[in-house]
């Protein structure tokens, strides 16, 4: 990773940073939410016509939605096997959706599409019931946190909790548990939960750089953008020199550099001070 390089230091105790594990303290003033799970008004009614999986959907119209706030297991490709929970999280879906004769109610995230030109949207039962907390509370996939869409994240992160304590569904599975760098494949792409020891920060223009310690000819880096950095509340990146942490998201490869960039403290746990 190129750009400025700080000297190793003994980390020191990162209380402030500490605090961001208890998450989002943002206050939702957006008129379309009653509470942190339900909503009272939507964007739009819409019936579905196809599942593709825990996650995405397309409408009848033909447009592809993806939901926000959660990412459920993959469908194997490439004579891959599906990942543990993937059919379960798709059944699930498409269970619910069932229920309601196919039809959800929807409201858009901020940003309303992503890189794939698909819809991006949580979505609801006839009834109004968040359909992404029933299948986070079944442990039917991981909750994450990209801005702007984090208007409920509060309430998937409950949901996600309270499928941990209960060891339901992908958390009751090795499948859930962060691997170690150094056992992450040269080859490994998509959605990922990793551990490692933070050895180097680094800084270039435009992000910061939390270089993990490995024993192998892989290089592992997270990324945090700096236009993101409101999210991070008191953020000093030099502390978490020595710190073991856990962090999830999209591995991607750059400067023969496995990456994945944190977009919001929620995808990311410190563990230690060793």
């Amino acid at each position: 990773m190129s750009g400025t390089t700080y000297i190793k230091q003994k980390a020191s105790i990162w209380t402030p940073f500490v605090l961001l594990l208890l998450i989002v303290t943002a206050t939702f003033t957006n008129p379309l939410y009653a509470d942190t799970c339900r909503a009272n008004k939507f964007h739009e009614t819409a019936r579905v016509d196809r599942v593709f999986d825990g996650d995405t959907i397309r409408l009848d119209d033909g447009r592809k939605l993806r939901l926000i706030g959660i990412n459920t297991p993959e469908r194997g490709r490439n004579n891959k096997q599906d990942e543990p929970f993937y059919q379960q999280a798709k059944d699930q879906l498409r269970q619910l959706i069932r229920k309601n004769q196919n039809t959800i109610k929807i409201i858009f995230g901020k940003d309303k599409q992503d890189r794939h030109n698909r819809l991006l949207a949580h979505i609801f039962s006839v009834n109004n019931e968040n359909i992404t907390t029933t299948l986070l509370k079944k442990g039917l996939g991981f909750a994450i946190a990209i801005p702007p869409n984090i208007q409920l994240l509060s309430c998937y992160l409950d949901a996600e909790r309270e499928a941990k304590r209960q060891l339901r569904g992908i958390w009751s599975h090795p499948y859930s548990k962060p691997i170690p760098v150094d056992l992450l494949k040269n080859s490994a792409r998509g959605f990922h939960r990793v551990s490692g020891v933070v050895k180097r920060i680094g800084e270039s223009r435009s992000s910061f750089w939390l270089n993990l310690e490995t024993n192998s000819d892989n290089k592992f880096a997270l990324r945090i953008m700096k236009k993101h950095l409101s999210h991070f509340k008191d953020f000093h990146p030099q502390s978490l020199i020595n710190r073991k942490l856990i962090a999830q998201g999209w591995i991607y490869q750059a400067k023969k550099e496995q990456r994945i960039t944190i977009h919001h403290p929620a995808s990311m746990q410190i563990l230690s001070t060793d």
